[in-house]
């Protein structure tokens, strides 16, 4: 429990230059996904709204990159870095999308992604709705002690929802192998923060559960990894659930709808200085892991491979009337829901 009001500080994990380049990828085919995917809204070209995550990629890039294909990841509404660092394929990813049959989800999921191979949780149609559901995945692998971790991840707008509350005690309560994520993005949809949270931070509240906690730089992802990947395996080795809050930015709209206006200039321009993918490709410079041209050659691949996939994606088979209805009722014989309906 932190009794100066500050958190516990982490160990800073020394991250190998192949482990940083795989995070620095990852954040790149996030920022290009997105970047291709409003550039087909605009062009009406897709149909499908987003909330980008612009400028939060080292958040879910490096929680993702930490954690077991087993372990078990609830992910935000907040653009794709959480499933990119999961290790969801583009081709996955856009197959559903564009609700194909051939998707994870077999095309039912829209933005919805999951994806049992990977860990990767449904995310639900209301925010918070899954708090007690991942305190049941986590009490799950208790049980069969199965050596799983579980993250919940969220944004403090989202901490506000009641569940939280009782979720962290019976995790606290029970011992849970649950990781609370929260990303500290300083917008709840189109209102800044300060007007939904009391207090500029949600972790402290940690305390009251006897749950320790940590704030951490969420736009460097090297810090990320690194307290994601320490609090991973200690939550694995039993001690109990733990609270994480990643300071962040986003750098732009709530969702692609949203033309953003009441953000302030300043301060995304004050934050831009602080880009996470800026970041992590100076220090790579620095550390003479990469160059420039490096760098660049890693943006082109990125956008290649999104381009494939969408287009791979958009060649599928549609859904059929009784692939839409498939798995919603059982032990009819092919045909017979669309008889029922």
């Amino acid at each position: 429990m932190s009794t100066d009001g500050r958190g516990e500080t982490l160990p800073i994990l020394p991250i190998d230059p192949q482990t940083l380049l795989a995070l620095h990828r990852k954040m790149v085919t996030t920022r290009e996904a997105e970047r291709i995917w409003a550039d087909m809204l605009e062009k009406r070209e897709f149909y499908l709204m987003g909330h980008f995550g612009t400028g939060q990629e080292a958040v879910g890039v490096g929680l993702g990159h930490a954690l077991e294909a087993t372990d078990y990841l609830f992910p935000t509404h907040r653009g794709i870095a959480e499933y990119v660092g999961k290790g969801m394929s583009q081709d996955d990813i856009w197959a559903e999308y564009f609700t194909k049959p051939a998707g994870p989800a077999r095309g039912k999921g829209g933005l919805h992604l999951s994806q049992y191979e990977v860990g990767l949780v449904g995310l639900v149609g209301s925010l918070g709705a899954d708090y007690a559901i991942s305190a049941g995945a986590a009490l799950s692998a208790k049980l069969r002690q199965s050596g799983q971790v579980t993250v919940i991840g969220f944004g403090e707008g989202t901490s506000s929802q009641a569940d939280l509350g009782s979720t962290m005690n019976v995790a606290a309560l029970w011992k849970l192998p649950l990781v609370f994520a929260m990303t500290n993005n300083s917008w709840c949809e189109l209102s800044p923060a300060e007007e939904h949270v009391c207090t500029p931070l949600v972790a402290p509240r940690a305390d009251g559960y006897g749950i320790p906690w940590s704030v951490v730089d969420g736009n460097d992802v090297a810090a990320v990894y690194s307290a994601a990947k320490t609090v991973v395996e200690r939550v694995r080795s039993g001690a109990g659930p733990y609270f994480l809050e990643f300071m962040s930015y986003r750098m732009g709209p709530h969702w692609s709808g949203d033309d953003g206006s009441y953000m302030c200039e300043d301060d995304l321009c004050a934050w831009r200085e602080r880009d996470p993918i800026a970041l992590c490709e100076q220090r790579l410079v620095e550390q003479g892991v990469a160059s420039a041209a490096d760098l660049a050659g890693v943006r082109e691949a990125a956008v290649a491979e999104v381009t494939a996939a969408i287009a791979r994606a958009g060649s599928l088979p549609d859904l059929t009337y009784d692939d839409m209805l498939a798995g919603v009722y059982t032990g009819a014989p092919a045909g017979a829901a669309r008889e029922v309906s």
